[in-house]
């Protein structure tokens, strides 16, 4: 058996063992404590960019450097956990929007205005953050692909939806409108209407796209880390 499974195996024990050993109190408050860190981490990341220090989160959080790092070590740590809350939201979104709208173009649509609602909660490699290794990730990451699929194949089968467009196609669009633009007068209204644009443009029509759609193996071979 490998060491790095027996460490990880460990690792989970020992986390097990520490929360059983806290009162029910005590556990909701640093759930708590630790959702409030995360959410004052991906603000901050949002508005300062993947250099801001571990100093600066706790501080916009309201707690001491020691209360962040006793929840999350190191910035690996930190970067993990918000990637892994980010997915787990993108996710959840992709299937809300498949089973809200029957439509194809209105569930993606649903979708990418549900990012433009989360861009500030979306810590994630294609939007700038580090590039961590999870396989759990991995696999967050393959269903939000295979939702988003579904939803183009409806349209495609239909002969409505161009057939040179794919799942990667719209994650990168997502990630495009999740970086924001401040300077717009309105700049979640401006990210909305070029959802709506974006949509349109995803009609069959006689003009082509130029190469070929990255496909999901590329994408997740631009993600890989030497961890």
């Amino acid at each position: 058996m490998p060491l790095s499974f027996f460490n990880e195996t460990v690792n989970v024990l020992e986390s097990a063992m520490d929360q059983v050993a806290l009162s029910p109190h005590q556990r909701a408050d640093a759930q708590r404590n630790r959702e409030l860190l995360l959410m004052s981490a991906a603000a901050t990341f949002t508005a300062e960019g993947s250099r801001v220090t571990m100093q600066r989160i706790a501080q916009n959080a309201g707690v001491g450097i020691g209360t962040l790092y006793r929840h999350f070590p190191d910035r690996t740590a930190l970067f993990s956990a918000l990637s892994h809350r980010a997915y787990q939201a993108v996710l959840r979104l992709a299937q809300a929007s498949r089973a809200a709208e029957v439509d194809p173009f209105l569930a993606l649509r649903h979708f990418l205005v549900g990012t433009i609602a989360h861009r500030q909660s979306l810590v994630l490699p294609l939007h700038g953050a580090p590039v961590t290794a999870s396989k759990i990730d991995l696999g967050l990451r393959l269903a939000i692909s295979s939702e988003l699929d579904q939803i183009l194949q409806v349209g495609q089968r239909a002969g409505t939806l161009r057939q040179d467009v794919n799942a990667t196609d719209i994650i990168v669009f997502g990630a495009l409108l999740a970086q924001g633009l401040p300077n717009l007068p309105e700049p979640t209204l401006a990210m909305e209407r070029a959802a709506h644009v974006f949509i349109d443009g995803l009609r069959v029509t006689t003009s082509s796209l130029p190469g070929q759609p990255v496909s999901r193996a590329e994408l997740e071979s631009s993600l890989k880390t030497d961890q």
